[in-house]
Formats: structure tokens, sequence, C-alpha cells
């Protein structure tokens, strides 16, 4: 004979079956029907064939005992439908109470929720407020500090009051602004000056391009003049003027310097000769030395250097002892 193998059940299955479990007083009904349909009193539980009847017995006592068993079976039933509404009105209270019991559960999962989410909710609004907390108090202890700080400062006597530094400032804003301006000043005015010596640069390269120009051609007619001039004797006179130093420009500039060299030594007759007298002729070792040479002062005033024209104290003194020696030599053939 094979046995069940009923074994130990876990500990879900148990709590399992100890929930689904009936009570005493639901399981009463349940007891009652199995009992009133299955019990030894049962009419369901009666013989198939009756017994056979005495046969003393008369028609009247059949009758009695018929009418006996006809009450019986009506009481039986009557008891039975009692039985069977008892049960359904288990079954009905047995539904409520479940599903009351699942509205409950159902309530107290939401509850639960709500419970977890505000605990939730609690625990991050207690961290925002300790990072709060940590902000602050760093917060005040920098403050303190600062009003430590402060403290020294305004307790310092050696500070200035409010109002001086305030005008201290305004003065300094306004000296700034002032330079600013004069800056600016600087700055057109070094402008203009750079644009008149730009200006000036350019003239003067244009002047030294027509002075070269100009002195090209009067070399040529020197140098055509210097035989005819030896054909007629005149050596002496030419000798004189190259020991003369004088500017080399255009022949506008040297009749200019001429007259202007001979205005005053004729005016006051200073430098001119009296009939008969010496005239203050140089010598030969006693000529005016002459300017640099033309090259050179080419060159420089093709680099941009500004030539220094020669004082005009020995311009004058050249020119003035020419004019000397050639007034002596007109004197003397008259």
């Amino acid at each position: 004979m094979s046995g069940h193998p009923f074994g130990l059940l876990e500990q879900s299955e148990e709590d399992a079956l100890h929930t689904a479990r009936l009570l005493n007083v639901e399981e009463r009904p349940f007891a009652r029907v199995s009992k009133r349909l299955l019990g030894k009193d049962s009419l369901l539980r009666l013989p198939a064939q009756l017994p056979t009847p005495p046969p003393d017995e008369s028609d009247a006592d059949q009758e009695a005992d018929r009418q006996k068993k006809e009450q019986e079976r009506r009481q039986w039933r009557e008891d039975v439908m009692l039985d069977f509404a008892l049960l359904e009105s288990t079954f009905i209270r047995i539904q409520f109470l479940k599903d009351s019991n699942e509205k409950e559960r159902q309530r107290y999962a939401d509850e639960k929720n709500k419970i977890l989410e505000t605990a939730q909710a609690v625990r991050d609004n207690t961290a925002e407020l300790r990072v709060q907390l940590e902000e602050a108090q760093r917060t005040l202890t920098l403050r303190k500090e600062y009003d430590v700080l402060a403290e020294k400062i305004t307790n310092n006597r050696m500070l200035k009051p409010r109002e001086e530094q305030r005008a201290n400032l305004e003065k300094l804003n306004a000296e700034i602004a002032d330079l600013e301006h004069e800056g600016q000043e600087y700055e057109q005015t070094w402008i203009e000056r750079r644009e008149q010596f730009d200006n000036i640069m350019a003239a003067g390269k244009q002047m030294l391009r027509v002075i070269r120009g100009e002195k090209d051609e009067p070399e040529k007619d020197e140098a055509m003049e210097d035989g005819e001039e030896r054909e007629d004797g005149e050596a002496t006179k030419e000798n004189s003027r190259m020991g003369t130093p004088g500017l080399e420009i255009g022949g506008e500039d040297d009749d200019a310097n001429t007259k202007r060299s001979r205005g005053p030594s004729q005016g006051t007759g200073a430098n001119t000769p009296a009939a008969g007298g010496e005239s203050q002729t140089p010598d030969a070792g006693d000529t005016v030395p002459a300017p640099a040479e033309k090259p050179m002062d080419t060159d420089m005033m093709e680099a941009g250097e500004t030539p220094q024209p020669a004082p005009v104290s020995e311009l004058e003194e050249g020119e003035a002892a020419e004019d000397s020696v050639e007034e002596g030599e007109h004197m003397d053939v008259t």
C-alpha cells in the first residue's frame, strides 16, 4: 500500500491555509446541512424496500402511520430549507467580508504608499535643509570674518572720513579727464606737425628737383662761355669770382642775393673805395674758404636732410670783397 507523500509545508503555504480556513461561526451552517442530509435520521438514508406490515394492523393504524411519516417529512423539509437559508446567508456574509477586506487592504496599501512618499519627501527635504544649513553656516562664518575686518577698518583713526574720500575721488577723476583731454590735444598737435613736416619735406624735395634741373643748364652755358672770356683777357675777374663763396641756386636767387649783399655797401659806402684811394682787395692767400663741394651737398639733400646755409656774415664779406675788387678795377681803368 503506497502512502501519499505528505510533507511539511512552507511558511507561506501554512499562512495561506490559516488565512483561508473557516471560523467556528462560519463552519457551523455547513456542519448542520451535512448532518441533516447525511445523518442516520435523514430521510435520504431510508431503505428502498419497506418492511412487511404485520397482518393484524388495521386500516386506521396504517392511515395514522402514513400521516405521521408525512408530518415528519414536512418537518424535515422545513429544517433543511432553514439550514440552506442559513448557509446562503453565511455565503453572503463571507462574500461581503471578503470584499470589505479587499477594500481595506487597498486602502491600507494606498495609505502605505502615501506614508512612504511622505517619508521620502521628508528625507529629501531634510537633506536639502541640511545643505542649506551648511551654506548658511559658511555664510555666517564669512560674515563674522567680514565684521571683524570692517570693525578694524572703521575703528582705525588713520583713515579719512567718507566725504573727504569721495571729494578726493572726484578730484582724481577730474584730473584723469583733463589728462585724457590733454593727451588727445597733444595727439592732434603731433598729427598736424607730422603733416606739416611731410609737406615741408615734399616741398623741399620738389625744390631740390627744380634746383637740380636749373643748375644743369647754367653749368653747360658756363663751360661754353669760359673759352670766350679767356680770349677776351678777363681771367682776373673770373679768378676772383671762382674764389668768392656763394649759394649755387637759380638765376633769380643769385640776383636777389647780389642785390641784398650790395644794398648795405652801396647805401652806407663803407666798403666802396674812395676816388684815388687804395681798394681793399684780398690777397691770394687771404681768399675766403669755399663751402663744401656740390656733390656732397647734393647727396645730403637727396638723403632728405635740410641743407644748412652758409653764415650770412661770411657770404656778405665774400660778396663785399668781390664788389670792392670789381669797383677798384673799374676805377683804375677810368
